[in-house]
Formats: structure tokens, C-alpha cells, sequence
């Protein structure tokens, strides 16, 4: 009604770097699933009678070493009766708490770059379930070759839902499912994000002569119920992807205890700790390109503290300092690749992957023809708050901002708002939104507000439990003060954000 019109005078907005495309994840065709008793048109509708932790939330103590902990025997099960398709093709394992999306897509934009046909497995999605399980690079959706697979296995997963008692989830059978469509198209490496923590993680079931590389990114206080209650707790859960003998790569902590920890725990497990090569990445200013906002970047890498290879002027399109740390994570892994005849990566395909990569979720830039900008970015932990604000802060020095924000229930919220209201915000507006298409971990607005700490900082924040009415208010509210608005808190605002604006 009224406030669709508000909104819609107050677009278009252009998304950086690429054109919004309406989601085609369902087929024209209904596909019939043999697990089920109907046709279905997509692999969610396919699969949405199954246990699903990302709507319900996950039950204490499932990431951990412990009879609570999630039964990767189930897994390993599962796979079984589809063949073992995970032993089919090399494998670079992927956990942390921060940074694991964008070390996915940069490493799979780099190994394209070179020629190799890369599978990805993320999560969660931001869009659309298509974006978890790719085999090409950009926005192509592969929903309807994954359903065709999808219903080739169908009896099998009837036979082990049945065998399982029920406990089969959905992110099991979505993991499962991307193993197999990866050997059936034949991919030649698959780079696999962990869902939660690492050990007990449906994904950690790779096999260790399959695995090229396990790479942990920056670690934080995140999911402190499923992965123990404490630090050294959620580092026992990401080490516990790397293997005896086998190759890690991990990213530097603002903590040095952090790192303390992970040395000793992947020194335990007997795995590789590779550390004789050193990436920098060091910022020479941002660029806009069409619609697109850049990092121009010179990159040196080390190996043995001799100059491996330098690259000059690299445009890539990710934005603020904790993607340049990512991206050294990747340069590393890369170099160790090369340097070890693994895979042939020639510096060229490095610049060409940088400069090519996207990542969904992180720091989207929204504008329109007159100047006005909106930000979208799925920080939800404390610490990602704290480098949502060094990013703006560098890109946009002198700028005012808005913030409308809304998160899951299982967050930090005091921390976050505290984080956001560091930057002097010029309003907060509090809302809410369905998370993992449902309201089981959804914090009402109100709740939201009330973690604001009113006697350390203004202004207190605006109440409005309705999305779209809170991103109208903000946006005009924004044209009267030149201010940015950003929305933030979770990844699933970029599905709130995609049906207000488009």
C-alpha cells in the first residue's frame, strides 16, 4: 500500500557490481522427488520436511566432542548408500567464524580463473538455496540439474530417514546432495564450507588423502551454546577439520590467545601448520567502476621470506581491511599450491580471480542515479560489527550514518548495537525478520531495542517491527540528513532487503 509506493519512489537502486536478476530457483517442470509422496519445484520444498537447525536453532552442545555433539555417523551413512561420491575429487575444507563466504569465493574465482572446474558448497544462502551449490562461476543457477539429482536419490534418503529414525536434517541431505552433484558433473576440486564449528560438522567427513588443504579463518565468540560455552571450546571445533600430515592455513586473530590455542590444538592433531609463507595486501585507495566499488590493491607473497610474486594496481571488488586479510589467507594457500606443483596457478589467474570475485552477503553497495547509497552487510557478531565500522570509515570518511538493524535470536545483541553505536549513528532503527524462512530464532524488534544501552550513547534507538516500514523511514529520513543508510545483523536482511527494493 502506502508504504510500497514510499519505497518504490525512493528506488531504483542499482546493486554494485550486478544486475538483480529475479530468482529462478525453481524449474518450469516439477520435478518428482521419490523421498515424498508429491512433485515439487524446487530442492527447499523438496527437502522441507526434514530437520532443519538453521529455522529451529541448534541444540546446545551439537558442535562439540560430545555425546551431544551432531552424529557424523549418520553421515557417514548417508554418504555411504549414495556411493562415497565425496571421495571422487580434491578437496579444500573451510572453517572460522568470520570470513569463511568470501575465502570460498575467492579461492573458487581464482581456481576458475585457471581453468578447473570448481565445485562450492556454502551456506547459508543469502538469495537463493542455488547459491550453497555451484559449479560455475557468477549468479547461474543449477537448481534444476541439482533437483534431477536430487530425485535420483530420493528412494535412498526414504531408506536411511527410515533407517535413521527420522534425525536425518536437512543440512546433512543438502551436504550429501552437494557431494554427489559435484562427482556427478565431475568437478575437479571442491572447496566446502563448514555449516557450524568444524568437528562434529555435517561437511567434516572429507577424506584426509582427498584433501588439498583445510583453511580456518578468523575465529570469535559466536554459537557459544552449540560449540561448548567458551573460546577454547569453538577453537577445538574449527581445528577439528584439519588432519595428521595434512596442509593448514589459518588467518590471524585479534587475540593472541586465539592463535595460541589453534597452534596447540592443530600441534595435537598432528597436522601441517604451514607457515613459511607470508602474503600483504596493502590498500592503495577505492575505485568505482560502472556501479561497482573497488579496492585497488599491491600484493607481495613470500615464500621462505624471498619474493614469491608481486601484483600492481589489483582491482578486486570486496571491500574494507578484513577482506584484504582474507585475501592473504587465499594468497597463501595459493603459492603453497604452486610451489607444490598441486595445482597450476599462474600469477595471472590470481589477478584475474581477485579482480572476478563476488561475494554475496558482504558489504553490497546499493545506489541510485542521483548519489544517495544503501549498504547491506550481514555482519552479525560483535567483531563483525566492529569491521562493518572500519569499512565505512575508511570508504565513507565524513560521512553520516543510519542503521537499520535486525538479528537472530542465539546473538550477542547488546554487543553488536554497542559496536554500531561507535560510529555516532545519526538514528537506529530496530526491526526484525524471518530467519531461515521462519520466526523460531527471529528477536522481535522491541527485544532488539531494549539491548541498547541508553545511558552510554544516543540516539535511542527507533522501534519498528515491520521491515519495510523501518527501511522507508530510514531511507527518507537519510534524504533529509545525507546520511548512508546500512542494513545489517544477519545475512537473511539481504532477503528482507531483496523484497522491499525489487
Amino acid at each position: 500500500g502506502k508504504m510500497r509506493r514510499r519505497l518504490a519512489a525512493l528506488a531504483p537502486f542499482v546493486r554494485s557490481g550486478v544486475e538483480y536478476v529475479a530468482s529462478t530457483a525453481s524449474t518450469s517442470t516439477p520435478v518428482r522427488c521419490r523421498a515424498f509422496t508429491s512433485s515439487f519445484t524446487s530442492v527447499d520444498e523438496c527437502l522441507k520436511s526434514l530437520v532443519n537447525h538453521e529455522k529451529s536453532g541448534v541444540p546446545r552442545g551439537a558442535g562439540t566432542n560430545t555425546d551431544a555433539g551432531f552424529d557424523l555417523g549418520r553421515m557417514h551413512r548417508l554418504l555411504y548408500d549414495f556411493g562415497d561420491p565425496h571421495t571422487g575429487y580434491n578437496t579444500i575444507h573451510i572453517s572460522g567464524t568470520k570470513g569463511k563466504g568470501t575465502t570460498v569465493s575467492v579461492l573458487a574465482s581464482v581456481l576458475r580463473a585457471a581453468g578447473l572446474k570448481v565445485g562450492t558448497y556454502k551456506s547459508p544462502h543469502v538469495y537463493t538455496v542455488a547459491e550453497r551449490i555451484r559449479t560455475s562461476g557468477g549468479n547461474n543457477d543449477e537448481s534444476g540439474a541439482l533437483l534431477g539429482v536430487l530425485n535420483k536419490l530420493g528412494s535412498l534418503i526414504e531408506g536411511a530417514q527410515q533407517r535413521e529414525c527420522g534425525q536425518l536434517s536437512y543440512f546433512e541431505v543438502l551436504t550429501a546432495l552437494a557431494f554427489t552433484y559435484f562427482k556427478h558433473v565431475e568437478v575437479d576440486i571442491a572447496i566446502v564450507e563448514v555449516g557450524l564449528g568444524g568437528s562434529r560438522d555435517a561437511t567434516n567427513v572429507l577424506r584426509p588423502e582427498n584433501l588439498e588443504a583445510a583453511v580456518i579463518t578468523h575465529i570469535g565468540e559466536e554459537h557459544l551454546d552449540a560449540l561448548g560455552g567458551s573460546i577454547e571450546t569453538i577453537v577445538e571445533a574449527k581445528a577439528g577439520i584439519a588432519h595428521k600430515g595434512r596442509p593448514v592455513f589459518y588467518a590471524p586473530n585479534v587475540d593472541d590467545r586465539v592463535s595460541t590455542l589453534l597452534a596447540s590444538a592443530l600441534d595435537a592433531q598432528g597436522a601441517n601448520d604451514i607457515r613459511n609463507i607470508r602474503a600483504e595486501s596493502r590498500l592503495i585507495g577505492y575505485a568505482t567502476e560502472g556501479s561497482t566499488t573497488l579496492q585497488e590493491l599491491d600484493i607481495d607473497v613470500w615464500l621462505d621470506d624471498k619474493p614469491e610474486f608481486r601484483l600492481s594496481n589489483v582491482r578486486v571488488p570486496l571491500i574494507g581491511p578484513h577482506q584484504r586479510e582474507n585475501i592473504n589467507t587465499c594468497l597463501r594457500l595459493l603459492c603453497w599450491l604452486r610451489a607444490n606443483g598441486r595445482l597450476n596457478v599462474s600469477v595471472d589467474d590470481i589477478r584475474v580471480g581477485l579482480e572476478t570475485t563476488h561475494s554475496p552477503g558482504n558489504f553490497e553497495v546499493f545506489t541510485r542515479p542521483e548519489g544517495s547509497i544503501l549498504i547491506a552487510d550481514g555482519a552479525h557478531t560483535n567483531g563483525s560489527a566492529k569491521v562493518l565500522i572500519q569499512t565505512l570509515n575508511e570508504l565513507y570518511p565524513n560521512r553520516k550514518f543510519i542503521f537499520v538493524v535486525a538479528m537472530a535470536d542465539d546473538k550477542d545483541h547488546c554487543g553488536f548495537l554497542r559496536e554500531l553505536y561507535a560510529a555516532k549513528p545519526v538514528s537506529v532503527y530496530c526491526t526484525q525478520i524471518n530467519v531461515a524462512g521462519g520466526t523460531l530464532r527471529t528477536t522481535r524488534a522491541n527485544v532488539l531495542a531494549s539491548a541498547h544501552d541508553s545511558s552510554s550513547s544516543e540516539p535511542e534507538p527507533i522501534i519498528d517491527s515491520v521491515f519495510d516500514t523501518a527501511l522507508s523511514n530510514a531511507l527518507e529520513r537519510a534524504e533529509e540528513d545525507g546520511a548512508i543508510v546500512v542494513v545489517t545483523g544477519s545475512l537473511y536482511t539481504f532477503t528482507a532487503l531483496q523484497k522491499a527494493l525489487f
